[in-house]
């Protein structure tokens, strides 16, 4: 039987969740900037617009390909089949890259995020309701042009994993470490071609995908999400 979650945890999640939706009510809408559409390399090769940054999503493809054969319980093989429609996803949106396709981009990357962070909180049966909300995020966006709810999703799932791994799951380090140097890559993609001959957002995708096989290491350790966080094992072993 599940443990009963802590009064003061149940607490916490609800302050934050009323938090965020004063949030959302308050600030104004944050609409999609139409310039990040505008990658640095347009290179067209072998018939393909934008070669580098459509061909460069499969290691994701590779790593979801992966896992969804290493892993046989629901909440990994959710993060790998997220993991393995991003590579698509992607490829699709960078081919011609717009608002519509980003959706296609989006959404399957938001799958991965949220069902990495339900294991990583070990509630994996949260998954669902996680993904969802996920989802929910991006649909949002599309309908209101509001991008606060995904950015809220991305990046507050982000800073939770960091806690998470300062406080239980060394683990996570390497998945944080090398996505945080994506991130990079993609801020500096024009910078990056300048003086590469490949672009940061091309590199964003190589990097994020050293990430996701991280996340396959992450969960062959021995029952990762099982293990009891740093200061109840403490007590438990003290006694």
């Amino acid at each position: 039987m599940p443990a009963e979650v802590p009064k003061r945890t149940k607490l916490a999640v609800l302050l934050t969740v009323l938090a965020i939706l004063v949030f959302l009510l308050l600030m104004p809408p944050l609409p999609q900037d139409q310039s990040y559409h505008s990658f640095a390399d347009r290179r067209t090769l072998l018939g393909v617009p934008n070669f580098w940054d459509v061909v460069s999503n499969i290691p994701f493809a590779v790593v979801g390909l992966i896992g969804l054969f290493a892993f046989h319980d629901f909440a990994a093989r959710i993060v790998f089949l997220g993991i393995f429609f991003t590579a698509f996803g992607s490829a699709y949106y960078h081919l011609y890259p717009d608002d519509a396709r980003l959706f296609w981009d989006r959404l399957p990357m938001t799958v991965a995020f949220m069902s990495i962070f339900a294991i990583a909180i070990q509630q994996r049966r949260l998954v669902v309701p996680l993904v969802i909300a996920g989802i929910a995020s991006i649909v949002w966006w599309r309908l209101t042009n509001n991008l606060w709810p995904y950015g809220l999703v991305q990046f507050g799932s982000m800073a939770a994993l960091v806690v998470i791994a300062f406080r239980s799951e060394p683990g996570l380090w390497p998945v944080i470490g090398w996505y945080g140097l994506s991130k990079i890559a993609e801020h500096f993609d024009k910078q990056i071609y300048s003086v590469f001959p490949l672009s940061g957002h091309t590199l964003k995708h190589l990097l994020a995908g050293i990430g996701a096989w991280y996340v396959v290491r992450w969960l062959q350790r021995p029952n990762p999400a099982a293990a009891l966080p740093r200061q109840v094992a403490e007590v438990v072993t003290t006694k």
